[in-house]
């Protein structure tokens, strides 16, 4: 019985194939900054609670190797090695991770702590949504640089249904004025160019505080009776968690007429602070608040 031989060239074809690097991405993230990335990677650690919520999305579970102490949804987040705060994470332990990808955001990680990052020779990918759409564009890039382009586009297709069925339901209603309200001393609230303002008008509602060029502005009682809010949605900073508390400081301004209604609602800090696919459902949560009578959304 022959042999069959295959020829030299052929061997070393099949040897570089086995032997051959993974391929790489050269990216420009969304602050502008060159990145050379490993593709796909395989070890990725977030920078940012809304990071860690669109992987999980995207079905990357297994390729998180270290998240924030604030990385807590969805309840396997919290089981993942922690890196650290937001703002101040160790950078040994990140390094000790031997990530492939770092995903950060510019809207709470330090440009410090990218720049030493990058410094060490780590890809670092920083994201920056402002509005819907930014998040909506967020998941497609990291789907992209993440091989999983398939599942962010599926996912992106999606929200942006909602999104579009939800404008058709409310946008022929009369839009209540609202004061969003971060926490109780000092009484702050989300201005324009903020992802709270772009969910307050995508939900149906005119931002009092829209035109403020702050992006995080604080405010007095006397300048909220001002802006004589139809509606008001508190959404408690860590010191501020008892809405009981937020309803009787209201109480002491009965002119108001989101006081004078009883038109004062709680929110989940994390649905609507976070630049997450969470953020879609925030948004049709707020919808209800602003017009309680809109329909359902069809199945």
């Amino acid at each position: 019985m022959k042999k069959f031989i295959f020829p030299l060239c052929v061997v070393l074809l099949l040897t570089a194939a086995v032997l051959k690097p993974s391929c790489a991405l050269d990216v420009t993230d969304e602050t502008g900054r060159p990145v050379h990335i490993a593709a796909p990677p395989r070890w990725i650690v977030s920078l940012a609670p809304g990071i860690t919520e669109m992987l999980y999305c995207l079905g990357l579970e297994n390729k998180i190797a270290g998240v924030t102490t604030f990385c807590d949804w969805p309840a396997a987040a919290r089981e993942k090695t922690r890196i650290g705060g937001f703002t101040n994470p160790s950078i040994e332990k990140i390094v000790s991770l031997k990530p492939d990808l770092i995903l950060a955001t510019a809207d709470g990680n330090r440009l410090e702590t990218v720049q030493q990052l990058e410094r060490l020779g780590l890809a670092v990918y920083v994201i920056n949504p402002s509005d819907t759409q930014g998040v909506l564009n967020s998941i497609l890039r990291i789907g992209e640089i993440t091989g999983r382009e398939e599942e962010a586009r599926k996912l992106a297709g999606e929200l942006q249904g909602r999104l579009d069925g939800l404008a058709r339901r409310v946008n022929t209603r009369k839009k209540p004025r609202v004061f969003f309200q971060l926490g109780l001393e000092p009484i702050v609230t989300a201005g324009r160019g903020t992802l709270i303002d772009d969910v307050i008008g995508r939900a149906g509602g005119i931002n009092v505080v829209g035109r403020s060029f702050a992006h995080y502005p604080r405010y007095s009682a006397e300048g909220i009776i001002g802006a004589s809010p139809d509606v008001i949605v508190f959404a408690p900073m860590i010191n501020d968690n008892k809405f009981e508390v937020v309803k009787r400081f209201w109480n002491n301004f009965p002119q108001v007429p989101a006081v004078k209604n009883g038109r004062i609602y709680p929110i989940d800090a994390d649905l609507i602070n976070r630049a997450s696919p969470r953020i879609f459902d925030a948004i049709e949560i707020m919808a209800l608040i602003f017009h309680p009578d809109i329909p359902p959304a069809p199945d």
